[in-house]
C-alpha cells in the first residue's frame, strides 16, 4: 500500500512540472510606447499623465509631449491607457488601446484653456473626411458647418473636405441616412490620415428598447458622466445660469455603437438642453446592444445632470478664552505668595494684647476673599492667646507655700484644663 502511495505521488509530482502546452510565447512580453500628446493646434502637452488600466505605475509627459514607457503585452487581454490632467487624477479625459498600433502614435488632448483660446481666435482648420456604409464609400453626401453656412459634397469614394473651427458644429447629410453631427476635435485625433465615418440607414432594422444586454458606454456610466461633465460644463453653466437640474436624453445606438437620432425627452433651460444635446451628439461610439449574441439598434436614455458647485463651509473664528475675575485660589496659595495684582497691606499694631482693636486692613477691589481669609486668620491668632486661668483657693494656697509659679499655658493643655476642670492627681500629691 505504501510502494502505491509513494509512485501516485511521484505522478502528481511530473504533472506538474511539465511544461503548459498551447502557451502564447508572446504572454507577459515587454513591448515599448512612444507617445505623443499635442493638442489640436499642434502644440506638446507637458505633464500630461497616463496610466495603464491594472497598473498602478503613473507616466507623465515631458516638455516634447512625449510619453516613453515599456508594458506587458498579453495576447489574451488587451491593456488599457487613460489618459489624465494633473490636476484631476480621477477624471479620464481619453483612452487608447495598447496594441501594436498605438507603439508610436500621436493623440490629441485639449485642456480648457486651449479650447477658450481656440474659440476667441476663430480659428479654422481644413478637415478631411471619408464616408461609409457597411465598407462601401458614400458619395453625394452634403457636410456643412452649422450656423456658418459653410458645405461641401463627397466625392465618388466618399472622401471631402472642409474648413471647420472650434465653435461649430459639422453634420453630414445623405440620402437614405441617418444625419451625422462631429465636432473639429474627432477629424483632428489623427490629422494625417482622413477620418473614417460610418454612415448608417433610415429604417433599415428593428429598434429595441429592451434587450439581453443594453449598449454600454466605454468604461461604464462614471466613465460617461466623466464625459459629460468635462463636455458640457455642466458645473460651469449651473453656476451662471444658477439652475439645477436633469435633461434627459433620447438617441439610437447602431450596430456598430455609433449614435443617432438624438433628441431631448425632458428640459430644463434653452441654454442647458443645447449644450446637453451637442454633447450627447459627438461623444465616443458606445458598445452596440446585444439580442441571442448578435448586435441590434437599441433606443436608450441618459440623464445630463447640472449641478452648481457646493460652497465651502464658513470657517468659524476660534473664542476667546474667557477669563474670570476672582478667580485666584487663596486657600491653595500661602499668604506669602498672593498673586502679583493683589496688594495687602497691614498696618502695623501696638502690642499683641491690641490686636482685636484698631486693625485695618486694605486690598484691592479685586481681593474680596483674601480679606475674609486674612479677618479670619487674625480671629484664630486671638484665640490661640490664652489668658492665666484663674485657680481656687486653696490651690493657689499650696502653690503660693511651695513656690510653685504659673507657666505659660499651650492651646493644648488649656483645652486640656478646660475639659477636665479639676487638678490632676500626680500636681495633688507633689504639693501634699
Amino acid at each position: 500500500m505504501k510502494h502505491l502511495i509513494y509512485i501516485f505521488a511521484g505522478l502528481i509530482c511530473c504533472l506538474v512540472t511539465l511544461p503548459q502546452v498551447g502557451a502564447s510565447p508572446l504572454e507577459n512580453k515587454k513591448q515599448r510606447f512612444r507617445i505623443t500628446v499635442l493638442n489640436t493646434g499642434g502644440e506638446p502637452q507637458q505633464g500630461i499623465i497616463l496610466k495603464v488600466a491594472g497598473y498602478s505605475s503613473e507616466y507623465i509627459s515631458d516638455e516634447q509631449g512625449l510619453i516613453d514607457f515599456e508594458q506587458s503585452i498579453d495576447n489574451n487581454y488587451v491593456r488599457t491607457a487613460n489618459f489624465y490632467f494633473p490636476t484631476d487624477k480621477n477624471r479620464t479625459i481619453k483612452s487608447l488601446r495598447l496594441d501594436e498600433a498605438a507603439q508610436d502614435t500621436i493623440i490629441r488632448i485639449d485642456r480648457p484653456e486651449d479650447l477658450a483660446r481656440f474659440k476667441q481666435s476663430g480659428k479654422t482648420l481644413l478637415v478631411n473626411g471619408v464616408l461609409k456604409e457597411g465598407g462601401k464609400p458614400v458619395p453625394h453626401a452634403e457636410i456643412s458647418i452649422q450656423g456658418t453656412g459653410k458645405h461641401t459634397f463627397s466625392n465618388a469614394q466618399g472622401e471631402f473636405s472642409i474648413e471647420a473651427d472650434y465653435s461649430h458644429l459639422i453634420m453630414i447629410r445623405a440620402e437614405r441616412m441617418e444625419n451625422k453631427y462631429l465636432d473639429i476635435e474627432s477629424f483632428l485625433q489623427n490629422p494625417n490620415q482622413p477620418l473614417e465615418i460610418r454612415m448608417t440607414k433610415k429604417g433599415a432594422d428593428r429598434v429595441y428598447h429592451v434587450v439581453e444586454k443594453m449598449p454600454e458606454y466605454p468604461g461604464g456610466m462614471k466613465a460617461f458622466f466623466n464625459y459629460i461633465r468635462r463636455k458640457a460644463h455642466t458645473t460651469e453653466l449651473a453656476e451662471e445660469t444658477q439652475k439645477e437640474g436633469a435633461v434627459m436624453i433620447q438617441f439610437i445606438v447602431e450596430k456598430d455603437g455609433s449614435i443617432t437620432s438624438p433628441s431631448i425627452v425632458r428640459g430644463l433651460d434653452a441654454r442647458l438642453d443645447t449644450a446637453a444635446l451637442d454633447a450627447i451628439i459627438v461623444m465616443p461610439d458606445w458598445i452596440p446592444a446585444q439580442e441571442h449574441g448578435v448586435n441590434v439598434r437599441c433606443k436608450y436614455s441618459v440623464p445630463v445632470p447640472f449641478k452648481k458647485p457646493k460652497p465651502a463651509p464658513p470657517v468659524a473664528p476660534k473664542p476667546a478664552p474667557e477669563i474670570k475675575k476672582d478667580s485666584i485660589a487663596v486657600s491653595s496659595v500661602p499668604a506669602d505668595s498672593l498673586a502679583q495684582d493683589t496688594i495687602l497691606q497691614v498696618i502695623p499694631m501696638p502690642s499683641a494684647d491690641s490686636l482685636t482693636t484698631d486693625t485695618t486692613v486694605v486690598a484691592s477691589a479685586d481681593s474680596t476673599a483674601i480679606q475674609k481669609e486674612t479677618a479670619a486668620s487674625l480671629s484664630t491668632s486671638e484665640a490661640t492667646e490664652v489668658k492665666p486661668k484663674k485657680r481656687n483657693f486653696i490651690v493657689r494656697f499650696f502653690r503660693w507655700l511651695f513656690g510653685i509659679k504659673d507657666k505659660e499655658n499651650t492651646p493644648a493643655e488649656s483645652k486640656e484644663e478646660k475639659t477636665s476642670g479639676v487638678v490632676p492627681e500626680e500636681g495633688i500629691q507633689k504639693e501634699k
